[in-house]
């Protein structure tokens, strides 16, 4: 594990899928969820899809492989480049294994900094290939306790979003995306939380407006999260068992559609990467105290 320390955050991530796996308040609260029974992940990461395709299986150039949700790079061993007090970077780079199932050469750097505020995340993409474009998405998927505090209600959480949000949102079926939009669950910028929220699975906003929200308990401790333009998709999930978890997710792109058949360049959401080129995207987590 390694520990990064600086006046707004403590923060631990391991090597095993460069996964952060604790993110404490400067008061010491922990603010992750811890991996229990219902969800055995804190925060992985979603690379080279986000979500799943039908049947589990890509097609480049013609050809098929295997390839299941939210891609590999979450079950995977990183290396560490470099770590310190208050940052640290790790970078997955392809191999026989990968090119299975993704068959470009890439490599993937997270680079984490704790500082005055909080915890900083930025994710780069390189196509170190030189013949071909490459496609990809990406994603956080940080899972938050929730209640945030012992013995607060969960219905009186709240997620804040920094301007209204009346677009139609999409809904999954088995992790696939429907057909049709679904009414907006906002009222004005807030979402108010509720386990019935999530019955028909996760709330993906693919026209979300903002870049930035609050996450709150009632006595105000919480958290403060934004996320660069590159980000275009937002994805608030929780299980529909009512886990003690709220996963809020800016992602590049999202789940294919249920119907979607053809190359993985065509699915809707992909950025494709030039050969030699690169993408890059970040986000901050800033705790709040009550």
């Amino acid at each position: 594990m390694l520990t990064l320390r600086g006046a707004g955050a403590t923060v631990e991530i391991s090597e095993h899928g460069a996964e952060p796996h604790s993110l404490r308040a400067p008061d010491g609260h922990e603010l992750l969820w811890q991996a229990g029974e219902a969800w055995r992940r804190h925060a992985p990461i979603l690379f080279p899809i986000v979500g799943r395709v039908p049947d589990d299986t890509i097609t480049v150039d013609g050809r098929t492989h295997p390839l299941t949700q939210h891609g590999f790079a979450r079950d995977l061993e990183w290396d560490v480049v470099t770590s310190d007090e208050s940052s640290a970077t790790l970078v997955l780079r392809d191999g026989d294994e990968t090119r299975e199932r993704f068959p470009f050469a890439f490599e993937l750097t997270a680079h984490y900094a704790v500082d005055d505020d909080g915890f900083a995340t930025t994710y780069e993409v390189r196509n170190t290939g030189d013949d071909r474009a490459m496609p990809v998405s990406i994603g956080s998927h940080p899972a938050f306790a929730w209640p945030l505090e012992e013995g607060a209600a969960k219905t009186d959480h709240v997620v804040v979003f920094d301007a209204p949000e009346p677009a139609p949102i999409r809904r999954l079926d088995h992790t696939l995306v429907l057909p049709g939009d679904q009414p907006s669950p906002f009222d004005g910028s807030t979402l108010r939380l509720d386990p019935a929220l999530f019955a028909p699975d996760a709330i993906v906003m693919d026209r979300v407006v903002s870049r930035g929200l609050r996450y709150l308990a009632p006595s105000g401790r919480g958290l403060r999260m934004t996320w660069d333009d590159v980000f275009d998709v937002f994805v608030v999930w929780s299980r529909p068992d009512g886990a003690d978890l709220l996963c809020l997710e800016p992602c590049v792109g999202g789940a294919a559609p249920i119907d979607f058949a053809g190359e993985l360049r065509d699915k809707p959401g992909v950025v494709m990467i030039p050969a030699g080129g690169r993408l890059a995207a970040s986000y901050r987590i800033d705790p709040l105290l009550p």
